[in-house]
């Protein structure tokens, strides 16, 4: 009986971890770029607590007529935003007006909008729950 219940627990703890390991591909489009001049700047979030602030997985991509692709792979299952910015001057940093106000053209997950703020998690998150993803955002 000891080897049953000691089988059966090392199962169940096998079973959790090979879970909890699941990885995915996330496949960014972003669409709808006014120029191809610079960069696209594309972060990838996994926490409220980071958003918009500290990036889980960023890529930077160029622009071919209008549009762009951009792929994070082996992102565990979880709960993740999208912010992608066009670096026009390609300088590597959303330039700002007053310091508040974006200059460069910006965009988030679920087409999250900027109501006197910058657009919240909450209306950005989306979740991952299977091996292949596509997010699709309009600048």
């Amino acid at each position: 009986m000891k080897s049953l219940m000691l089988g059966l627990s090392f199962f169940l703890c096998a079973s959790h971890a090979m879970v909890a390991q699941e990885k995915a591909t996330i496949r960014v489009q972003i669409q709808d770029v006014k120029s191809d001049e610079g960069m696209l700047r594309v972060g990838l979030y996994n926490t409220a607590e980071n958003w918009l602030e500290k990036v889980y997985a960023s890529e930077s991509t160029t622009i071919v007529n209008g549009t762009c692709e951009v792929l994070f792979e082996d992102v565990p299952y979880g709960v993740y935003a999208i912010s992608v910015y066009h670096d026009e001057n390609n300088n590597g940093k959303m330039d700002k007006y007053l310091g508040f106000f974006p200059k460069e053209n910006y965009a988030c997950s679920n087409q999250a909008p900027a109501n006197y703020g910058p657009p919240k998690w909450n209306d950005a998150k989306f979740t991952i729950n299977q091996k292949t993803n596509q997010q699709l955002i309009k600048l």
